[in-house]
C-alpha cells in the first residue's frame, strides 16, 4: 500500500515530462512553419518524385522535409496543395528523383509582365483580375498611370472593359514564365515560386510542361482568436432565443407571433402525414412528342390561385460567387444613394469582413447602408472556423451587426427567431434600381467552395422589392407589427422609379409566409402539368408531395431530372437526400451528386423556371420567409437550361444503383419532414 504515493508520484512525473516535451515540440513547429511561411528559412533543396514535392530544410542543425501533392487538391474549392512537414525523413537520391528550381524576386516581375499585357490603353478604364482567390481591379488612372487594387477598394469612376478569370490568368503566367525560361536558356520546366503577403502560401508550384500552377499551403499553426467566449456564446445564445425572440419578439410583435405558431403547428401536422404514392410498376419510356404545358393558362392558374404580383424586369443570371460577389462588390462602390442588404446569414470570416467594411465605408460616404440578418444564425456563425487561410493577426469579432455599426454610421438589425422561424431571404438592393436575389448569404463558402447562383434584377421589380424591405426592416425595429403596418400603409419611400423598357420580361414574386406557401403550391402544380421535362436542383430534398408528384410526373412519360449535393453541410439532411433519390431512382427519374456543395435552389417545368430562396423542405415551403421568382421567358429558361443545368448535368455523377442508407431510415425520414 505504501508504494502506491511512490507510484502516483512516478506517473505524475512522467506525464509532466511528456506534456512538457509535447509542448516544446508544438512550440518548436510553430517557430519552424512561421520562419517558412515567412522566408526567414530558404529550402535547401526541392525535387520532385512520384507526383510529391520534398522542400529540404535546415533548422537549429536539424533536416526535415515538408511534402506536397504536385496536383491541386480541388476538394478545398480552391487548386491547393498542403505542405506536411516531415521530420528526420531522408529522400536520398532515389532513382527518377528532379530538382525544382527556387526562384526569387523573378516571381514579381513574372506577375508584372502580365499584368501588364492586360492593362488597357484609356485612361480611367480597367479589367477585373482573378488572381487566386484575390479579387482586384487592374486601371489605368487618370493620370495615366497603371494601378491595381483590391475590388473592394476601386475607384467608382473606372469603366470596366472586361474581366480576366482565374484560370486565364494561370494561363498567360505559363505562357510568360515559358517566354522567360526560353530567353534565359534554363533546361528546366519545374519552379517553385516563392509569394509574399499571402497567409499561409509561402510558394506556387509551376510545371510548364504539364501546366500546373498550384499554391503551396502550410498547414494553420497558431488559433484562431475570438471577442466572443464560449461563455458569452451561451449567454448571448440564451438571451436571444428566450428573452429576446420569445418575450420581447412577442411584445413587439403578437399578430405575427401568433400567426407563426399557427401556421408552424399546421405545416407540422400536413407534413407528418403526407397522402400515400404508389410507385410505378413500369417505367414508362420517355414523351416524343415535344408537347408542353399551355403556360398561359398556367399563369392564369397562377393569377387566380397565387398571386397577380407579375412586374417587368431585365434579368442577369449570375452563376457562383465569382460571378456574382464582383458584380455586387463594384455596384457597392458605384451606389450613390443606398445599399440595403436582406440576408439570412453575413458571416464573420475575412472575406466577409471585407464586406463589411465596403458597407461601412460607403455609409462614410453618406450612403444610405442598411442591413438585415437573422439573429441566431448571426450568434452561431461566431463559432465557426474559416474555410480559407487568414492571417496570423486575425481576431474575429462578437458579431457582424456590431463591427457594422462600430466606428460607422452603416445600420444593422436582425431578425428575431421567434417559434425557431427564420427570415431566409435573400435581397440585395443598390439606389432602388438593382436588385439581386436568389441563393446566396455572405461568407466565404458562397464566394469560393460553393455552387449556388443568383440573379440580378432591374426596372419596375425592384420597386416591389424596395417596398418589402422597408416593411421587413421596420418590423424589425422596436415597433414590430405596428411599425410594419404603419409602413405599409402610408409610407411613399417604397413608390417606384424604375421605367420599364421594351427588352425587360414579366417576373412573378414568389413568397413563403406564414399562412401563405405560394412557392410550393406553385411548383406542386407546375410538376403536375409538365408534359416534357423537369429540372430541378435544389440542397436539401425532404418534401413527400414533390418527391410522390415527381414520382407521378416520371409516370407520365416526362423527363424528371434531379441534381442534389454530392457533399451536404448539413448530415441529416444528406441522409434524407440519400433515402429520397433512392425512391426517385426506383421510379425513373434521373437522379444526379453535384461533385461538391451545391446550395443552388432552380427548377425548369417544361417552359417555366423558378428560382430563388426556398428549399424543399418544410420551412422553406411553409414557414420561414423566402422569395422564388417565376419566369416563363423563353430566352431566359433556355439560358438556365444550358448554363446551369446542362453544364452540372456533366460536373455530376449520376446515380446508377441505389445508395446505402442507415438502419435508422425511416427515423431520418421522420425527423427530416419536420425540418
Amino acid at each position: 500500500m505504501k508504494k502506491f504515493p511512490f507510484f502516483h508520484f512516478f506517473l505524475s512525473f512522467f506525464f509532466c515530462f511528456l506534456l512538457c516535451a509535447c509542448s516544446s515540440a508544438q512550440v518548436k513547429k510553430k517557430q519552424v512553419l512561421s520562419s517558412v511561411e515567412n522566408h526567414v528559412l530558404a529550402p535547401q533543396k526541392v525535387s520532385l518524385w512520384k507526383d510529391k514535392l520534398y522542400l529540404l530544410y535546415q533548422y537549429e542543425g536539424e533536416s526535415f522535409y515538408f511534402v506536397a501533392s504536385a496536383r491541386a487538391d480541388h476538394k478545398k474549392g480552391s487548386e491547393y496543395s498542403t505542405l506536411e512537414p516531415k521530420k528526420f525523413f531522408e529522400l536520398g537520391e532515389h532513382e527518377g528523383a528532379q530538382n525544382v528550381i527556387v526562384v526569387g524576386r523573378e516571381w514579381t516581375e513574372v506577375l508584372k509582365e502580365v499584368l501588364l499585357s492586360l492593362l488597357p490603353l484609356n485612361k480611367e478604364e480597367g479589367r477585373v483580375i482573378f488572381i487566386d482567390n484575390f479579387e482586384t481591379l487592374l486601371y489605368r488612372g487618370q493620370d495615366g498611370k497603371a494601378d491595381l487594387v483590391d475590388l473592394a477598394r476601386a475607384p467608382a469612376n473606372i469603366k470596366l472593359i472586361g474581366k480576366v478569370d482565374k484560370e486565364e490568368f494561370n494561363r498567360l503566367v505559363y505562357q510568360k514564365i515559358k517566354e522567360m525560361v526560353g530567353h534565359a536558356g534554363v533546361p528546366y520546366s519545374r519552379f517553385l515560386l516563392r509569394l509574399e503577403n499571402v497567409p499561409l502560401t509561402p510558394f506556387v508550384y509551376v510545371d510548364t510542361q504539364k501546366g500546373i500552377l498550384t499554391p503551396l499551403q502550410l498547414p494553420p499553426y497558431y488559433e484562431l482568436e475570438k471577442e466572443m467566449t464560449q461563455l458569452g456564446f451561451s449567454a448571448k445564445f440564451l438571451w436571444s432565443f428566450f428573452v429576446r425572440s420569445h418575450f420581447l419578439g412577442v411584445l413587439k410583435a403578437p399578430f405575427t407571433s401568433a400567426t407563426r405558431l399557427g401556421s408552424l403547428t399546421w405545416a407540422s401536422v400536413y407534413t407528418a402525414f403526407p397522402p400515400h404514392y404508389a410507385e410505378l410498376k413500369e417505367v414508362p419510356a420517355l414523351n416524343q412528342s415535344g408537347q408542353e404545358m399551355d403556360l398561359t393558362d398556367f399563369n392564369q392558374w397562377l393569377d387566380k390561385k397565387i398571386s397577380k404580383q407579375n412586374y417587368k424586369a431585365e434579368v442577369t443570371l449570375l452563376i457562383d460567387g465569382e460571378e456574382f460577389f464582383p458584380h455586387f462588390i463594384l455596384a457597392s462602390q458605384r451606389a450613390k444613394h443606398s445599399i440595403f442588404t436582406r440576408v439570412y446569414i453575413f458571416t464573420t470570416d475575412p472575406y466577409s469582413l471585407k464586406i463589411a467594411d465596403l458597407l461601412k465605408s460607403r455609409a462614410a460616404d453618406g450612403v444610405d447602408v442598411r442591413v438585415l440578418t437573422d439573429e441566431l444564425n448571426s450568434i452561431l456563425n461566431v463559432t465557426k472556423q474559416p474555410e480559407l487561410a487568414y492571417k496570423e493577426d486575425f481576431v474575429m469579432p462578437r458579431s457582424i451587426t456590431q463591427y457594422l455599426r462600430k466606428d460607422s454610421s452603416a445600420k444593422a438589425r436582425t431578425h428575431l427567431n421567434t417559434w425557431a422561424t427564420f427570415d431566409h431571404t435573400k435581397v440585395y438592393l443598390i439606389d432602388r434600381e438593382l436588385a439581386y436575389t436568389g441563393g446566396m448569404n455572405i461568407g466565404e463558402e458562397y464566394r469560393y467552395t460553393w455552387h449556388d447562383m443568383m440573379v440580378a434584377l432591374r426596372g419596375p421589380v425592384v420597386g416591389r422589392l424596395v417596398k418589402n424591405f422597408y416593411e421587413a426592416w421596420s418590423f424589425n425595429g422596436w415597433g414590430g407589427d405596428y411599425a410594419a403596418a404603419y409602413r405599409k400603409l402610408f409610407s411613399k419611400k417604397q413608390r417606384d422609379v424604375n421605367q420599364e423598357k421594351p427588352n425587360m420580361i414579366d417576373v412573378r414574386l414568389l413568397y413563403t409566409k406564414p399562412t401563405q406557401a405560394q412557392i410550393f403550391h406553385a411548383q406542386l402544380e407546375a410538376i403536375k402539368r409538365a408534359q416534357k421535362r423537369i429540372y430541378i436542383q435544389n440542397a436539401y430534398f425532404s418534401d413527400d408531395r414533390i418527391v410522390g408528384e415527381l414520382i407521378q410526373a416520371r409516370g407520365r412519360g416526362v423527363d424528371v431530372r434531379v441534381i442534389l449535393p454530392g457533399e451536404n453541410d448539413v448530415s441529416i439532411m444528406d441522409a434524407n437526400n440519400q433515402i429520397m433519390a433512392n425512391k426517385l431512382w426506383r421510379n425513373g427519374v434521373r437522379v444526379y451528386f453535384y461533385k461538391g456543395m451545391s446550395h443552388v435552389k432552380a427548377a425548369i417545368y417544361d417552359g417555366w423556371a423558378v428560382v430563388g430562396s426556398a428549399n424543399f423542405d418544410k420551412m422553406s415551403l411553409f414557414i420561414n420567409q423566402e422569395m422564388s421568382l417565376g419566369i416563363s421567358d423563353s430566352s431566359f429558361v433556355k439560358e438556365l437550361e444550358l448554363r446551369l443545368f446542362e453544364k452540372d448535368f456533366l460536373n455530376s455523377e449520376e446515380m446508377m444503383q441505389e445508395r446505402s442508407v442507415g438502419w435508422n431510415s425511416f427515423i431520418v425520414g421522420a425527423l427530416t419532414n419536420q425540418l
